[in-house]
């Protein structure tokens, strides 16, 4: 019964599975790759790995590949995309649409990713490091075999939203996790964590911490030890990086201190001005027709980020 008050404030911020709803009602403004001339296309569902015990749809993921008319035979860069839900709730199939009309159809191969949830009491459920474990593991399946798929595994985009947001920072600023998988951060080669307070869990509110004391309050010191701005280092090979700020006073000053980290550390980093949009919006903006916040300033940094194939 515990967990009914953390499922509760999850599904009224728009992250509970259940709550998901259509994508937002989009501004005026110029027509964006994806728009809905494109049709989505189906996609394959493939386990990136295989735990005992554990639902095989909970490590998998779900890849879309774009027209062979926009890749002319050539290998094209590959979404990764990491959902939210306060690492309780969500699935990969969650408001993936809009996204995938839009990449697919601007040339790149996305996959939206499973990983293992945590299940508020239940000791037996995901808890850290599971959840960073599993995307490290689906990034090393891409390079391994994205391939088959048209896709180019020197040019891995890791984005996410909410929770799927504070993993990816995690994965690409604290080089343990791809390690394992005998993998560098240079692995990916553009990251995008979009709308967490996770950056900084140790000035977060109190009600934020909840959903993180749940997930990865096994960690030692886990406001610290998993929270990016104290995982970031000069010369560790972190990835450029788009983010975005908006919220209260104290999450900008969060999401801002992560981007002036990441630059001190010699990273390039992109924000997108987002404070006219609610958190669930940040999510559901992004492909949606006449989008003028979210569309086009992504899309510009996947083409700078991603364009020319990095060596090796």
């Amino acid at each position: 019964m515990r967990a009914l008050p953390l499922i509760a404030r999850l599904a009224a911020a728009g992250l509970a599975t259940a709550a998901l709803g259509p994508t937002a009602t989009a501004t005026a403004g110029a027509r964006q790759p994806g728009d809905v001339c494109a049709q989505v296309p189906a996609p394959r569902t493939i386990a990136y790995d295989r735990i005992a015990g554990v639902p095989a749809n909970l490590t998998s993921l779900d890849v879309y590949a774009p027209p062979r008319r926009r890749t002319r035979g050539r290998r094209v860069p590959v979404v990764l995309w990491i959902h939210g839900g306060g690492y309780h709730v969500g699935d990969k199939a969650s408001q993936v649409a809009a996204k995938v009309r839009l990449l697919t159809s601007s040339g790149y191969v996305f996959a939206s990713v499973n990983y293992r949830l945590t299940r508020a009491g239940d000791p037996t459920s995901a808890h850290w490091p599971d959840h960073f474990r599993d995307v490290a593991a689906a990034v090393a399946w891409t390079r391994r075999h994205v391939r088959r798929y048209g896709g180019d595994p020197r040019r891995i985009i890791l984005l996410g939203h909410s929770a799927g947001a504070d993993i990816v920072a995690n994965v690409t600023t604290d080089p343990r996790w791809l390690a394992e998988r005998g993998l560098g951060l240079a692995a990916v080669r553009c990251a995008g964590p979009l709308d967490t307070a996770g950056f900084d869990k140790a000035r977060a509110t109190d009600r934020e911490r909840g959903q993180w004391i749940s997930a990865l309050g096994n960690a030692p010191d886990f406001e610290h030890t998993t929270s990016a701005v104290y995982l970031i280092r000069p010369g560790i090979g972190i990835p450029p990086t788009i983010t975005v700020v908006r919220g209260t006073p104290n999450r900008q000053s969060i999401q801002q201190s992560f981007a002036a980290r990441l630059r001190e550390a010699g990273v390039p980093v992109t924000i997108i001005d987002a404070r006219g949009l609610s958190h669930a919006q940040v999510n559901s903006r992004i492909g949606a027709p006449g989008d003028t916040v979210m569309t086009p300033p992504l899309l510009a940094f996947l083409r700078d980020c991603a364009a020319v194939a990095a060596p090796g």
